[in-house]
């Protein structure tokens, strides 16, 4: 029966890993997914969507943490759970002279944890790490040392996964250790069209970046109102290839001009991340989480075409109330949810970091009252870069829904 129950989630994972590496070119419809490997996954699991995408201190019990891998000691002994996510982003996007709305949906994250004793958990974890989703239309250019102009329209689309491993360790009851491995992989579309009277040229390039990184967390419970987090992300560079192919039409004639693979291009570097939660709880029903992680891109060296990367700091602050631990009654069990979170940015374009905010909301119904299982679904709202300076500013409205499912194996039934 046990292996059964294994074989079945190993085969639903393997699945939805094939589905999100083949779809998740349309996560995003924002135009600063233009820049770097595109922009910072909007993906989170469970309730942390709702708490303003922060949780640190929260731990693993009843619904999977993947923020600190020292959580995944939270996960009660003989306990597994998994949490499937879909993630539906409008955006629209604002110039100084019109607003274009943009719809993407996908599934967003899959996660499994579990506990291998009274002292130790470990997970698995398949999200999104970065978007792209992009689209440049009607660009007029001049020819150099000419007054003739040519169109270009511009599309990207793709972005990179992170395939994560959590294992967490209770060294003491109230101070837990955790590591986790990140095999981060995906690929990066970008197709040119260019017009010019009737001759026409396609560029399609196809970057594709792979590389491992390691991470460290810590949770230590002060007492039983007070628990405080710490996490960090050791930099990493990402080894990158690349295949091109450049295609013209000239008087309706087409030709291949260029087709080449495994191309060098650069690496890219991910900086030291190092992040600190605290969580406090009121009256056993109110839950109260403060985070924030600071990412030290200015030591990687590195630009983009468009900008230089400097130093990120993200804050946020969530929230959640329950009636009851376990209630009697369904409404007892019900989780509701709000927070805040501000992102400075990384990327500075014409002396101006895009920086971004948004406000965030969310439910958790119980699928039975005394299993943990929840259908979690949460909503934000929040706005990226301004009309001003870069010319760009997006407002975006998300909704995530996730299932999250918990069972019991290994237990025996007792009989008088």
């Amino acid at each position: 029966m046990m292996k059964n129950k294994y074989l079945i989630i190993y085969v639903l994972f393997l699945s939805v890993i094939q589905f999100i590496t083949a779809q998740t070119n349309s996560l995003t419809g924002s135009p600063y997914s233009l820049f770097g490997l595109g922009v910072q996954t909007n993906s989170n699991i469970g309730r942390n969507s709702a708490l303003g995408e922060g949780g640190i201190a929260l731990e693993s019990d009843h619904l999977i943490n993947t923020l600190n891998p020292a959580s995944f000691t939270g996960i009660s002994n003989k306990s597994f759970l998994l949490d499937v996510g879909f993630l539906g982003e409008l955006n629209k996007v604002s110039t100084n002279d019109k607003d274009e709305n943009r719809f993407s949906s996908n599934f967003s994250n899959l996660a499994m944890g579990f506990s291998l004793n009274e002292k130790s958990g470990m997970g698995l974890s398949m999200v999104p790490f970065t978007d792209v989703g992009y689209a440049l239309i009607g660009i007029e250019t001049n020819i150099e040392g000419s007054q003739d102009e040519f169109i270009s329209n511009i599309f990207g689309s793709g972005g990179l996964n992170d395939l994560s491993l959590h294992y967490g360790y209770k060294i003491y009851d109230n101070l837990s250790l955790g590591m986790k491995t990140s095999f981060l992989f995906g690929a990066i579309d970008q197709t040119e069209n260019i017009v010019f009277d009737e001759t026409f040229l396609n560029v399609t390039e196809e970057n594709f970046y792979n590389g491992f990184r390691l991470g460290l967390g810590l949770q230590y419970q002060i007492d039983h109102q007070y628990t405080i987090g710490f996490t960090t992300d050791f930099p990493t560079s990402l080894q990158g290839s690349q295949d091109r192919r450049v295609f013209k039409s000239l008087d309706f004639i087409p030709t291949d001009v260029e087709d080449e693979n495994d191309l060098e291009i650069d690496s890219f570097k991910l900086p030291l991340e190092l992040g600190f939660g605290a969580k406090t709880t009121f009256f056993n029903s109110l839950v109260v989480n403060l985070d924030y992680k600071g990412k030290l891109w200015g030591f990687t060296d590195q630009s983009d075409d468009i900008g230089d990367y400097v130093d990120q700091s993200i804050f946020s602050l969530g929230a959640q109330y329950r009636a009851k631990k376990v209630g009697l009654k369904y409404w007892q069990n019900i989780e509701f949810r709000a927070g805040f979170n501000y992102d400075s940015g990384y990327l500075k374009v014409n002396n101006q970091t895009i920086d971004n905010y948004g406000i965030t909301a969310g439910i958790g119904f119980p699928i039975s009252i005394r299993g943990g299982s929840m259908l979690n679904i949460s909503y934000a709202t929040g706005q990226r870069g301004t009309v001003s300076g870069i010319l760009v500013e997006e407002n975006f409205n998300m909704i995530n829904v996730n299932l999250s499912l918990k069972d019991i194996w290994f237990r025996k039934l007792k009989f008088n």
